[in-house]
């Protein structure tokens, strides 16, 4: 295990990611610009064959009583997550080293059936539970399909009549997308002041806001600047009268086009704003190269009416049989995070870990 992230193995992080990887969460360019508690430490335990990376799972950990619970760097944060695992031997070595430093795992969205958490299920070292946390709508657009596949004809028709609507009041809808640095730059200010905005007296977190002294670790304009570079951004905005009202912020992974942010300014509610770039996307997904469009965590009414399918995320917890009361302790921390009784859970939580040591044997 490091606990430095050196070139070397950003490097080799990047590659296993490029292999292995479905989901953007997973590349450095996000898990090292993703908000984390202050006062966490970083982990990188990895797992190598021949020389060659393998196994990776790029972790903070923070002391709960006496004992260290480990959670996948971007946890927290509403996207979906995964431990990058060539198959199922590097996974259980994994899992072997990550208990061999004592340290208790969590994660709260992790990607249903993927290989290390198949492994983790059944590694004789671990007990571990899961349960379903959300489902991500999933848009399939296979190459040449058209909104007309997706949505029936009155709905695309009602979107043409709000942008007709638009233009004949002298204001008129144009859709733009952000497919390189350059430009992301040049649109950055009219970004990040609408992600404020929309957020503002919400509940919602601005992500976009520029890094706080309490988490400097913390940028998502370096994160979508990296992934302009890659070629893997598309950003699609919506100004009315010339004035920037609305976005989404895709990232591409493989054949996959993830969105991840999502504000628009209440005045345009009217233009139904988020279908707009829905369809926007699903008509311009071959020049995009992408088969899906994920929709991201969390189901609402605007998702539900252009998604054809979807999968689940889960919360999983994996504490090292050695340790004394491991399966009160998985049961408790999975329902932690989870419980509408937060502060409650976490009382009860404290208190029973700081009667926990974990066993030598």
């Amino acid at each position: 295990m490091d606990t430095r992230l050196t070139d070397e193995l950003r490097d080799e992080w990047d590659a296993l990611a490029e292999r292995v990887g479905t989901v953007f969460s997973f590349r450095p360019g996000y898990a090292l610009n993703a908000p984390r508690p202050a006062g966490s430490e970083l982990a990188f335990v990895h797992v190598r064959r021949g020389g060659r990376l393998v196994a990776l799972a790029p972790m903070f950990v923070t002391r709960v009583g006496p004992v260290k619970v480990a959670k996948i760097l971007g946890t927290g944060q509403g996207v979906p997550t995964e431990l990058l695992s060539e198959d199922d031997a590097s996974s259980r070595v994994l899992w072997d080293s990550i208990d061999d430093h004592g340290l208790i795992y969590y994660a709260d969205s992790m990607i249903d059936n993927r290989t290390a958490i198949e492994a983790l299920g059944a590694h004789p070292r671990w007990r571990s539970d899961s349960l379903v946390r959300e489902r991500v709508p999933v848009i399939d657009v296979p190459p040449g399909s058209t909104a007309r596949d997706v949505r029936g004809h009155k709905s695309l028709k009602r979107l043409e009549k709000y942008r007709r609507q638009a233009e004949r009041s002298g204001s008129p809808l144009v859709v733009e997308t952000i497919r390189d640095a350059e430009h992301l730059e040049l649109r950055w200010a009219d970004i990040s002041r609408l992600a404020a905005a929309s957020t503002r007296h919400t509940d919602r977190t601005d992500y976009l806001a520029e890094k706080s002294p309490a988490d400097p670790s913390a940028s998502a304009k370096a994160f979508l600047l990296g992934e302009a570079a890659a070629g893997r951004l598309a950003l699609v905005g919506v100004s009315v009268d010339g004035r920037w009202c609305a976005h989404e912020i895709c990232i591409r992974t493989g054949s996959r086009l993830e969105s991840w942010l999502t504000h628009h300014d209440p005045a345009v509610a009217k233009y139904q704003p988020g279908h707009q770039m829905v369809e926007w996307l699903i008509q311009t997904h071959d020049e995009l190269d992408v088969t899906v469009l994920d929709q991201g965590v969390g189901v609402n009414e605007n998702k539900k009416a252009w998604s054809t399918s979807g999968y689940d995320v889960l919360a999983v917890v994996g504490v090292p049989s050695r340790t004394v009361g491991s399966p009160i302790l998985v049961d408790l921390l999975l329902r932690w995070e989870l419980s509408p009784r937060v502060a409650y859970a976490r009382k009860v939580a404290y208190a029973v870990l700081s009667r926990l040591r974990p066993s030598n044997n």
